[in-house]
């Protein structure tokens, strides 16, 4: 029985469809749809998008999207190793007796060193790793505000978990300009986002839950990855969960909608 991946690449290649045709039709990168068809899973965002991307793919093909899932979960259970049992063997221990309690004092040297050198690696770690987290994310933060302003005709409106979204009234705060369309998400479950303001490239990452994001546009696209994860709201007015777990959603915004 061949493999998943390979599976898929026989069926795409029998309807004479290549990997560009599927990347146009799905909006999906190129570089997910080579590591299925390579059975290299791990290279994907995650467990949602993994589902979501194989059934994208299914439906691309003309596959019956369950069928392909229920492929995909027989693999992880086939690949997933048996613990061997040994709790019934003996276990061998060889030691050497020295005189006196030289045994024991050494014993106890080689314990009090390990703890040592253990707890110092820690502390180094922590003092390294943690600035470098936190100079990261600073970088992070200040590349995204720089990259607002060079759009023209876009705003987005603050990320952070205070602002976006009236968690007292459910709506989003009016926080949008005259002329623009609004858009904004309360995420509860992981979700990853791709988005398009005034035809061109904006973001594309994966959002997690607590985040309020909210882009502004006289069009905007938006492309999720897990479209239960969210609730939608346009220009303040609650939209309600867009789609279902693990469906993959595009949506259009424009002024003339309204």
């Amino acid at each position: 029985m061949s493999s998943l991946g390979a599976y898929l690449k026989s069926c795409r290649e029998e309807k004479g469809l290549s990997l560009q045709k599927i990347q146009e039709d799905t909006k999906i990168r190129l570089k997910y749809l080579e590591a299925i068809e390579a059975d290299r899973l791990e290279i994907l965002p995650g467990e949602v998008y993994i589902r979501g991307f194989l059934r994208t793919y299914a439906t691309a093909v003309g596959l019956n999207e369950d069928q392909v899932i229920a492929r995909y979960e027989k693999t992880l259970r086939s690949h997933t190793p048996e613990t061997e049992v040994t709790a019934n063997e003996p276990t061998i221990i060889t030691t050497t007796n020295l005189p006196g309690t030289s045994e024991k004092i050494s014993v106890f040297h080689s314990n009090k060193r390990f703890y040592i050198y253990g707890f110092g690696a820690m502390i180094i770690f922590a003092l390294l790793i943690v600035p470098l987290l936190w100079r990261m994310r600073s970088d992070a933060s200040t590349r995204a505000v720089d990259g607002a302003a060079g759009e023209e005709n876009a705003l987005v409106i603050s990320n952070d978990s205070n602002s976006g979204v009236n968690s007292e009234h459910g709506a989003a705060e009016p926080g949008y300009r005259s002329g623009l369309k609004t858009i904004a998400l309360s995420v509860h479950s992981e979700c990853w986002v791709d988005v398009r303001i005034n035809g061109a490239f904006f973001e594309q990452r994966t959002l997690q839950p607590g985040e309020m994001p909210q882009w502004s546009g006289s069009n905007v696209e938006i492309i999720l990855g897990n479209a239960g994860g969210v609730t939608l709201f346009e220009d303040g007015q609650n939209k309600g969960i867009p789609g279902r777990e693990s469906q993959r959603l595009e949506l259009r915004f424009t002024v003339d909608d309204e």
